[in-house]
């Protein structure tokens, strides 16, 4: 871990997360106007946006009713869109909502030592590609946390509902988040070859994990801020998150990366 810090201070990692998490926030309107997009075509519901729009939200650490109205309005009026997009508007949306994960892709080879020989197009096809998966998998984690009704579905056996409730609860979206972490540790890094992705996966998921449990407990202290800033101050609350989620992953790759150069075996003498 101590190695792994100075290679993220030595590479400006920092920095290389403060671009992610940029994009990252600055790619949300699209990837939400998809995620509606594609749920509504699929599950043919026309209530598909408010609930995507309540998983979110409830997602969120704001433990104000006020400041989650807030924000569930912000959320639904950017969705509000999403019916009347045609497939240029999708492809634009696309190229856009890629942009966290091809900040991702350079931060994790230069946490690597490499630079990305990709051309343009191959990289930004593998770009939209992941985001095509990731997106879909983060809000279905998201709803599975937030399932609260499988405990009555199962009736009158209250140690199989517990069992099932944290399985689907907490055991599911944990596995679903790795799953994801260690897709992106394998198929982003332009060298393949060496490749341990699953230090840097563990390590990613326990910052998000820490980052979330610290989230609830900042948001619980901060709600006279939140009172005084209003939406403002929750808002840049929620982007300081990310970039602390950007730089949990982003370090993760660091992690990744010291750990395949301990495994390299040392040159011969002569």
């Amino acid at each position: 871990m101590r190695r792994s810090v100075s290679s993220l201070i030595r590479s400006a990692g920092t920095r290389e997360a403060a671009q992610v998490a940029y994009y990252l926030v600055m790619s949300f309107p699209a990837v939400l106007l998809l995620l509606v997009w594609g749920f509504s075509a699929v599950l043919d519901d026309p209530s598909v946006r408010d609930k995507i729009v309540e998983a979110i939200v409830s997602a969120l650490p704001l433990p104000n009713a006020e400041d989650r109205d807030r924000i569930e309005a912000l959320l639904d009026e950017a969705a509000a869109g999403a019916g009347g997009l045609g497939w240029i508007s999708v492809l634009s949306l696309l190229y856009s909502a890629s942009a966290a994960i091809g900040a991702l892709r350079y931060a994790i080879n230069d946490a690597r030592g490499t630079r990305d020989p990709r051309p343009y197009i191959a990289g930004k096809a593998l770009d939209i590609g992941l985001t095509l998966i990731c997106a879909p998998v983060v809000l279905v984690a998201l709803g599975l946390s937030l399932s609260s009704s499988l405990a009555d579905k199962i009736g009158d056996h209250p140690w199989l509902a517990a069992a099932a409730q944290v399985s689907v609860t907490r055991v599911v979206p944990v596995a679903l988040l790795l799953a994801l972490f260690l897709l992106l540790f394998h198929v982003l890094p332009a060298d393949r070859s060496g490749v341990r992705a699953w230090p840097g996966a563990l390590t990613a998921l326990a910052g998000v994990l820490a980052i979330q449990v610290g989230g609830a407990a900042y948001f619980e202290l901060a709600g006279d801020t939140n009172a005084v800033y209003g939406t403002l101050g929750i808002l840049l609350a929620l982007v300081f998150s990310a970039f602390l989620v950007a730089l949990a992953v982003v370090f993760g790759a660091h992690v990744m990366a010291v750990t395949e150069a301990r495994d390299v075996p040392a040159p011969a003498p002569g």
